[in-house]
């Protein structure tokens, strides 16, 4: 998942003072692991942040951190011990709450006037119990094999004020034991962030620090690199061996000069494994106790592919994009083979084509997008299969002299040159290269219309059939999962989830993601459900009606050397 987005999104929301045009200020970031507790899963981190030459006023913020972002809880409603002090002394702090919504913040504001440099410590708890919410990032602080791990959002307070910040990272790792070290999405050890700018640039890294395990064995500060803790199941070296080659493959593909520095963090999680999050310079991905390294190749490829195209007119394009990519250019690169292809292609197709709601129009996706995996889904299912269409029509046009890889170039060149990337900048290149219809198509996918690429628009290899599959189909309405405390309503008579036991009113937890189900449909779902005081397990498969579903099938008569454009 594309989160620099929300980042931005998170930013703009908390930041309520007005841009200043003064040299950039210092920002000192020194973090502290404590000792980890692994079998219980606690431990904690202790933060200082020390802004120079800070001149506030009483009731002005300092520092601001998110208390939920993108349905994942940060530690702002659980530090301890947070103080700040200027050169006269103590400050106290006033807290303000933003109200609820997809990103809301905690402020902590000045009680009296603050000059000079302001010192604001606190300790991050870390307790790794599965999050309350749901589905989210694999954002949250988590403690595994003796260190911990978390994303910048999570659990760095910054200052809000709109200044620009040279900032740099320290770590004291003298109480987590010999053989610590540490790394984050901007280097190993300590680090300078480059140039100055906002505060709020640290949300968007990821921080690592323990007995780490590397690829390569030498850690390095430029070109790709790799970093876990404790033991996935499976060896992790040659996953990101495969995935350093992809990554060169696509530098070149995306016409950098140079390689840029890219890392990849691994870790544990609960309830969704196999998921992650692109960051800056930087991609954690996540594993479960069943994961496999194919398992995850796509969804490291598809991270990767954020690092060029994730800014644009919104996430139809850069999650479309990203789905579209995600092993077609692996394919290219001959790093899987054109059956991994197939089965992408086809993974996608089903999800979509049996979506009940795939004719939600993008416009209506943000305000439902956590409650409701279906929803959440189509920026990802039909913008993908949008690009696959657009891709499809400007071959033919051109007679093979052109495809999307020309647009999608142009919006980095774009990028690159400081111009806009906009839906309309977007769109007046689909427009130039296909005509109106073109751009019709463009409207169509945003108005909720069907995608359907032709039988041919992956590789002549394929062909287009049908087969049947059942709609995912929770039994009860999806909003009932969003939340603290998850109560069951809207249950439909005769659903599977009835069949099983379920009632309305039972509070239910569960352990796994619903986008990663709603894909499977094979996969059961079980909820923990609360009901007279009593708990226990329902188990079934959330399936409706039977619907034929679009899918692409390997033509024997076409040879291998004719499959890859």
């Amino acid at each position: 998942m594309n989160v620099r987005s929300l980042i931005v999104a998170a930013a703009v929301s908390l930041c309520g003072l007005p841009a200043a045009a003064a040299e950039p200020a210092a920002l000192s970031v020194r973090i502290a692991p404590g000792p980890m507790d692994e079998a219980r899963g606690l431990g904690h981190v202790d933060v200082t942040l020390t802004l120079s030459d800070l001149d506030a006023a009483a009731g002005e913020v300092l520092v601001s951190l998110p208390i939920v972002i993108a349905n994942t809880e940060t530690v702002a409603e659980h530090l301890i011990g947070l103080t700040a002090t200027d050169e006269q002394g103590s400050v106290p702090l006033q807290v303000r709450d933003d109200p609820e919504a997809l990103v809301y913040a905690r402020h902590w504001l000045a009680g009296r006037a603050v000059s000079g440099d302001l010192v604001v410590s606190y300790r991050a708890p870390i307790d790794n119990t599965p999050p309350r919410r749901g589905s989210g990032p694999p954002y949250q602080l988590r403690t595994e094999g003796g260190g911990f791990s978390a994303v910048g959002n999570t659990f760095l307070l910054t200052p809000p004020d709109g200044r620009d910040y040279q900032i740099t990272i320290d770590w004291d790792l003298s109480a987590m034991g010999p053989g610590a070290t540490a790394t984050s999405s901007w280097g190993e050890g300590d680090a300078v962030l480059p140039g100055a700018g906002s505060a709020d640039r640290l949300w968007s890294g990821v921080f690592m620090a323990g007995p780490m395990k590397r690829y390569p064995a030498e850690p390095q500060n430029n070109g790709f690199s790799a970093a876990w803790l404790g033991e996935p199941p499976f060896d992790p070296a040659p996953l990101m061996a495969w995935t350093e080659r992809l990554h060169t493959w696509m530098s070149d593909f995306f016409q950098e000069t140079e390689e840029p520095p890219y890392r990849v963090f691994l870790r544990f999680n609960p309830i969704n494994a196999g998921g992650g999050a692109a960051l800056t310079n930087s991609f954690l991905t996540t594993y479960g106790q069943a994961t496999t390294a194919e398992s995850i190749k796509g969804t490291l490829a598809h991270e990767m592919i954020h690092t060029w195209t994730s800014l644009g007119p919104g996430q139809w394009y850069s999650e479309g994009n990203a789905v579209f990519y995600q092993a077609r250019l692996p394919w290219r690169a001959g790093l899987i083979s054109t059956e991994d292809y197939l089965q992408d292609i086809n993974d996608t197709a089903r999800r979509y084509y049996t979506n009940a709601l795939n004719d939600t129009p993008n416009d209506q996706i943000a305000a439902r997008f956590w409650e409701d995996t279906r929803v959440r889904t189509l920026p990802y299912d039909r913008g993908g299969l949008y690009f696959a269409v657009l891709n499809d029509r400007i071959r033919k046009a051109s007679a093979g002299q052109r495809s999307v890889d020309d647009l999608i170039l142009a919006m980095i060149a774009r990028r690159r040159a400081g111009l806009p990337v906009t839906e309309a900048d977007w769109q007046d290149l689909v427009v130039a290269e296909l005509g109106e219809a073109g751009g019709q198509l463009t409207a169509d996918m945003l108005a909720g219309g069907l995608m359907l690429p032709e039988s041919d628009a992956f590789s002549p290899c394929f062909a287009r059939i049908t087969r049947p599959f059942r709609r995912f189909e929770l039994g009860f309405e999806p909003r009932s999962l969003v939340g603290h405390v998850k109560t069951i309503a809207g249950l439909i008579p005769g659903s599977e989830a009835e069949k099983a036991g379920l009632r309305i009113g039972d509070v239910v937890t569960y352990a796994v993601a619903m986008d990663s189900v709603q894909g499977d449909p094979e996969r059961t779902l079980t909820l923990q459900v609360t009901r007279d005081g009593a708990t226990f397990p329902i188990t079934y498969l959330p399936r409706g009606e039977w619907v034929e579903a679009y899918q692409w099938t390997r033509k024997p008569d076409v040879p291998e050397a004719a499959c890859r454009p």
